[in-house]
């Protein structure tokens, strides 16, 4: 293979725009951007083997859903829906959107060019907080920002550097070696029923998930609650934490919750739209099939994926009620309001028994419901095996879950999941700035390695035990983050609730694959070290 990988995802850059955004959200943000600027420059000078890099950002690169835009001349708000929360997500808007991202974020975008202009591919997978980059216009004005972002490259550069820039619609699959995708299609919470084709065909409205109406309600309500936990959005648990703010919070948070559950149902209603869903089923098996041509994978093969993907959690009525733990509330009511009528009805000590058996049956079965609901990123576990069944790929890669994770496969090769870059209050810095790289060497054998970008380099990540555990308050500048990292967020602001990270004991170092600076390169006396275990072949 002509380079080697690097492999990063949910790197969430625009979270930090979404309105009343937090000072500790924003300086996480920050410290992402910083230290993935430092990634891309460290990486863009120097190669392993002599071989560039092939970037690939397996989605969420940017969040879409985090940026507000209110009404204006440009995009009037037509419903009263947009005047309360401003424009939905829509084909329309997803170039403004990223014109936001990149106005907060330019430096992200001007290492992004250097690191191409320097001779490496990226990748840009799509996810589903960028769900908006599949659209042409959305496609063209990230085009546009790069090339407004590094003015000092010629206009040859700029040119090459942009041709090796793509955007990857659903997934980069190098044969023998690696499938590399986002994974939120196997996520109910986050994916859409078509998944190349989201988009409403008549309005270009995206159809709500749970995970885009999530942010759009809750997360603008409370800016200060974590918008990737949409699994633990239930009613009771928002009820409670509403009631903790006070009366006058406690009336707006549940009218956006409201909000949220309409939003939901009404997704649902659209999904039942024939004529628009018999529009997007074509237009996304228009898509599928031209990505096949251009991947060169059998139609069976790519059909046979595609229906590995989950649908939404819109399409049914009886998950909907259980997400939303609707189900669970209608259970202990009706035992309830049973129960107030065998009061009624009856008389004597039988009245009394038989309401009490009713009223504690409904709360058992809404407990028993609760128990055994299953989490809509679970089916996530078993797709890297069957995808392993239908492709020639060693190695299976997946962002979205923000959990990093390796593990082998059954029936050979390997499942490794990139965690997430952004360093906020889930999972924390002790499992943030995570990331996958793959050598393949000359006899065609993959050797990935789960790694993490600390102290101004990438060393082997080490799972600690600590960082298993909730997040803990500590200095976000503690010295255990690494120097540079310190310097970093003391020049963005300590955060006195941003968790810290632990030292990595027992990361080897040692190791003969080492990646050596480019001729001529910045900072060329610098040399990283890359842990290359066992390979796949």
């Amino acid at each position: 293979m002509r380079a080697n990988l690097l492999i990063v995802s949910d790197l969430h850059f625009g979270e930090d725009l979404l309105p009343g955004a937090s000072a500790e959200k924003q300086r996480a943000v920050a410290l992402g951007a910083h230290t993935f600027c430092e990634f891309l420059r460290h990486h863009g000078q120097r190669r392993m083997d002599g071989k560039p890099w092939r970037l690939v950002v397996a989605g969420d690169l940017f969040d879409f859903m985090s940026v507000t835009l209110s009404a204006a001349p440009g995009f009037p708000a037509r419903d009263h829906d947009e005047r309360r929360s401003g424009r939905r997500r829509s084909v329309a808007t997803g170039p403004a959107r990223l014109a936001r991202i990149a106005q907060a974020h330019q430096g992200v975008f001007a290492e992004l060019m250097r690191f191409a202009a320097a001779g490496h591919e990226i990748d840009l997978i799509v996810g589903n907080h960028d769900i908006e980059l599949l659209e042409v216009d959305t496609q063209a004005e990230l085009r546009r920002q790069l090339l407004a972002a590094a003015p000092r490259l010629g206009a040859a550069e700029q040119k090459a550097a942009l041709e090796r820039i793509c955007v990857r619609p659903w997934f980069v699959y190098l044969p023998k070696v690696a499938w590399i995708e986002h994974g939120h299609v196997y996520d109910e919470a986050c994916s859409f029923e078509r998944g190349q084709a989201p988009f409403d065909p008549v309005s270009g409205d995206l159809l709500s998930n749970v995970d885009d109406a999530a942010v759009r309600y809750l997360a603008q309500a409370a800016p200060e609650l974590d918008p990737h936990g949409t699994e633990e959005w239930g009613f009771t648990g928002y009820l409670r934490y509403s009631l903790g703010r006070g009366v006058g919070s406690s009336v707006r948070l549940l009218a956006s919750y409201v909000a949220f559950t309409r939003a939901l149902f009404s997704a649902r209603r659209a999904h039942r739209a024939t004529r628009r869903r018999n529009a997007r089923h074509e237009l996304h098996r228009q898509r599928v099939a031209a990505i096949a041509r251009a991947e060169g994978l059998a139609p069976t093969a790519i059909w046979a994926i595609d229906r590995l993907s989950r649908a939404p959690v819109t399409r049914s009525a009886r998950r909907l009620m259980s997400m939303l733990m609707l189900d669970r509330w209608l259970l202990v009511l009706g035992g309830l309001a049973a129960a107030l009528a065998a009061l009624v009805a009856l008389s004597g000590p039988m009245a009394l028994v038989t309401a009490l058996v009713l009223a504690i049956g409904g709360a058992m079965a809404a407990h028993r419901i609760s128990v055994s609901t299953v989490g809509s990123q679970v089916p996530m576990r078993s797709v890297p095996e069957r995808l392993r069944r239908l492709v020639d790929a060693k190695v299976v890669v997946f962002g979205h879950t923000h959990d990093p994770h390796q593990a082998a496969l059954p029936l050979g090769g390997v499942y490794l999941n990139t965690g997430t870059w952004l360093p906020a209050s889930r999972p924390g810095i002790l499992r943030s700035f995570t990331h996958v790289l793959i050598r393949v060497d000359a006899a065609g054998v993959a050797r990935p390695e789960l790694r993490q970008w600390r102290d101004g380099k990438s060393a082997p990540f080490v799972e600690l035990a600590q960082a298993r555990q909730a997040s803990r308050p500590g200095t976000a500048g503690d010295e255990r983050l690494g120097a540079r990292a310190g310097q970093a967020v003391r020049a963005l602001g300590s955060s006195p609730r941003l968790p810290v990270s632990g030292p990595q004991e027992g990361a080897n170092s040692s190791d003969p694959h080492v990646i050596q600076p480019v001729a001529g390169a910045a900072n060329s006396a610098l040399v990283e070290e890359a842990s290359l275990p066992g390979g796949v072949s």
